[in-house]
C-alpha cells in the first residue's frame, strides 16, 4: 500500500545557471583633422551599453556596445583633447533546457581597457569586458508536509523544518529618465563635453499592495573643457528617480536590483539666462528579484509498527540568498609620479577587475593623474593600486562597487593618495533538503506483533530518541512519557514501551 502526502505548495523562482564570462574586443581609431596629434594618452573612460537579450532553446546570447573616451595631452603637452572609441561584441551562454518560462537577467561591465598610440594619428583600444548572467525558472515547492488522517495512526512520521529566502518575483522593466543639470557657477564655464559617467543606485523598495516602488538616485559625473584652463573640469550632478514593479505579490523581505545602461544621449544646451547646461537622456533596464523568507516542513523519516514501511525518498535543491550587504574599505597609498609636481589638475580613478573569491574581495584601482609639472607642461601619470579585503563568506557575488570618496594630494615626486570604496555584494548558499516522498507499508509482510516485549530497558549509546522508537516499535511520544525525568544520569538507560 501506497501512501501519498498531502503537500502545501508555493510558487518561487529557482536560479537554475549562474554564469560570469569575459570577452576581449580591439578596435582601431583615427584622431579627426579638427584635433590635435596624439602626444600622451591622459585617460581612458569607459562604459558598455546593453544592445539586446536573445534567449533561445539553446542559451542566451547577449549583444552590446564597448565605449570609450580617451583623453590625451596634445604633443605640444599644453591642452587636453579627446577621442571616443565604440565597439559592438557579443557574448554567448549555452545553457541546457531553457524553455519559454526562463528568464534571463545580465549585468554588463568593462573589466579592463588598455589604450596604445600606433602613431600621433591612430590609437587602439584592447576591452576586457564581463557579462554576469543569471537564469530563473518558475517552479512550485513544498512548504509544508503532512500525512493523511486516515494513516496517522498506523504511522509514525519525523518532522523537520527550516527557513529559507526564495525568490518570489522575477523582473525586468525598461525605463528613461530624462534631466537638466545647470553647471555650478564658481567653476569654469563648459565649451565641450569630454565623457558622462552615469552610475544608479537602489536606495530603497516599498511594497504597497501589489506594487513596488524603488526609489534611488542617478549620479552623473562630467567632464568637460572650457576655455579659461587648459586641463579637464570634473563636476558632479544628482537627482532622484522611482520606478513602479507589478509583482503580483503582496510582501517582501528583501530585494535585488541591477539597472543595466541600454542608450545615453548628452548635449551641452544654453538656458534661457544664457547659462550652459547638461541635457541627459539615459535609457536602461531595471532588473529586479524579490525574495521571502518562507519556512520549509517536510518528512524526514518515517515508520510504521505493525508493518514494513519503504521510504521512497526525494531530494529538493533550494538557493537561498542573503540580504543584500555594504562593506566598507579604506586604502591609503603613496604614488611615485617619477616628475616633480607643481599642482594636481585632475584625478580620475575607477574600479577594475573586481569580484569576489573564496571569502575575499578583490579589486584593483585604476588612478590617472593629470599634473602640471614644474616647468608648467601638462603631463600624466597612471597608477594601479591593489585591493584586498576577506571575512566575507565563500559564496559571494559583488552587485556593485564605487569609490565613495578620493583624496590626492602632491608631495614631491610623491601623491599621497587616500581612497574610500563601497562594494555592495550578497551571499548564495545551495541548500539540499532529503525528504520523504511517498511511503509504502508491505502489509503482507506484517509483524507478529506478541513476539515484541511490551517494556523495554535500553542502554542509549549516541542513538535520538527516534532511532531508538523507530528499532523498538515505539514512538518518541511514548518514550518521553515513559521517563518523565530523562535517562538515568549514571547508567544511561531508558524504559522503551511497545506501541501499536
Amino acid at each position: 500500500m501506497e501512501i501519498k502526502f498531502e503537500n502545501k505548495m508555493l510558487g518561487t523562482y529557482r536560479e537554475v545557471s549562474h554564469q560570469l564570462k569575459r570577452v576581449q574586443e580591439s578596435c582601431d581609431s583615427v584622431v579627426p583633422d579638427t584635433n590635435d596629434d596624439i602626444g600622451k594618452i591622459a585617460s581612458v573612460h569607459t562604459s558598455v551599453l546593453l544592445k539586446s537579450k536573445d534567449v533561445s532553446g539553446r542559451g542566451v546570447k547577449v549583444t552590446g556596445e564597448a565605449c570609450a573616451v580617451l583623453l590625451y595631452i596634445t604633443e605640444g603637452e599644453d591642452k587636453i583633447s579627446a577621442l571616443n572609441i565604440k565597439k559592438d561584441f557579443e557574448i554567448e551562454y549555452e545553457i541546457g533546457d531553457m524553455d519559454a518560462e526562463t528568464l534571463s537577467q545580465i549585468n554588463l561591465r568593462i573589466n579592463n581597457a588598455e589604450a596604445r598610440i600606433l602613431n600621433p594619428r591612430k590609437v587602439s583600444v584592447t576591452f576586457e569586458i564581463m557579462g554576469e548572467l543569471s537564469c530563473f525558472r518558475p517552479e512550485t515547492v513544498s512548504i509544508e508536509t503532512e500525512l493523511p488522517q486516515e494513516h496517522r495512526k498506523a504511522v509514525h512520521t519525523k518532522c523537520d523544518s527550516t527557513e529559507v529566502m526564495l525568490a518570489s518575483n522575477v523582473s525586468e522593466k525598461s525605463f528613461a529618465l530624462n534631466e537638466q543639470y545647470a553647471f555650478p557657477s564658481e567653476k569654469p564655464a563648459p565649451r565641450e563635453l569630454l565623457f558622462q559617467n552615469p552610475e544608479f543606485s537602489i536606495d530603497d523598495a516599498q511594497h504597497i499592495g501589489s506594487k513596488i516602488i524603488i526609489k534611488g538616485s542617478l549620479s552623473i559625473e562630467c567632464c568637460y573643457l572650457s576655455d579659461d584652463v587648459n586641463y579637464p573640469i570634473r563636476t558632479r550632478f544628482n537627482s532622484a528617480f522611482s520606478q513602479i514593479i507589478d509583482s503580483g505579490e503582496e510582501d517582501m523581505d528583501t530585494f535585488t536590483a541591477v539597472i543595466q545602461m541600454s542608450s545615453a544621449y548628452y548635449e551641452l544646451i544654453d538656458t534661457i539666462n544664457g547659462e550652459k547646461a547638461l541635457d541627459a537622456e539615459l535609457h536602461a533596464v531595471l532588473q529586479f528579484v524579490a525574495r521571502n523568507k518562507q519556512k520549509i516542513s517536510y518528512i524526514a523519516d518515517a515508520y510504521s509498527n505493525s508493518m514494513p514501511a519503504v521510504c521512497k525518498m526525494r531530494s529538493v535543491q533550494l538557493n537561498e540568498a542573503a540580504p543584500i550587504q555594504k562593506r566598507i574599505i579604506d586604502k591609503d597609498t603613496e604614488v611615485n609620479i617619477a616628475d616633480d609636481c607643481e599642482d594636481v589638475l585632475a584625478v580620475f580613478a575607477a574600479i577594475s577587475q573586481a569580484g569576489a573569491n573564496k571569502g575575499k574581495i578583490t579589486a584593483l584601482i585604476n588612478l590617472d593623474i593629470v599634473y602640471r609639472t614644474k616647468d608648467s607642461k601638462l603631463s600624466s601619470a597612471r597608477r594601479i593600486i591593489n585591493i584586498e579585503d576577506d571575512s566575507l563568506s565563500v559564496s559571494t557575488r559583488i552587485l556593485d562597487g564605487r569609490i565613495s570618496e578620493l583624496d590626492v594630494k602632491p608631495n614631491g615626486e610623491n601623491l599621497m593618495c587616500k581612497t574610500q570604496l563601497e562594494f555592495t555584494y550578497q551571499s548564495y548558499e545551495q541548500r539540499e533538503i532529503c525528504c520523504v516522498d511517498e511511503l509504502e507499508l508491505q502489509d503482507d509482510k506484517a509483524y507478529d506483533i506478541s513476539r515484541f516485549p511490551g517494556l523495554c530497558m535500553v542502554r542509549r549509546d549516541n542513538e535520538s530518541i527516534w532511532e531508538l522508537a523507530k528499532r523498538y516499535h515505539s514512538s518518541v511520544e511514548s518514550i518521553e512519557l515513559m521517563n518523565p525525568d530523562g535517562e538515568n544520569a549514571d547508567l544511561g538507560l531508558l524504559l522503551i514501551p511497545k506501541e501499536i
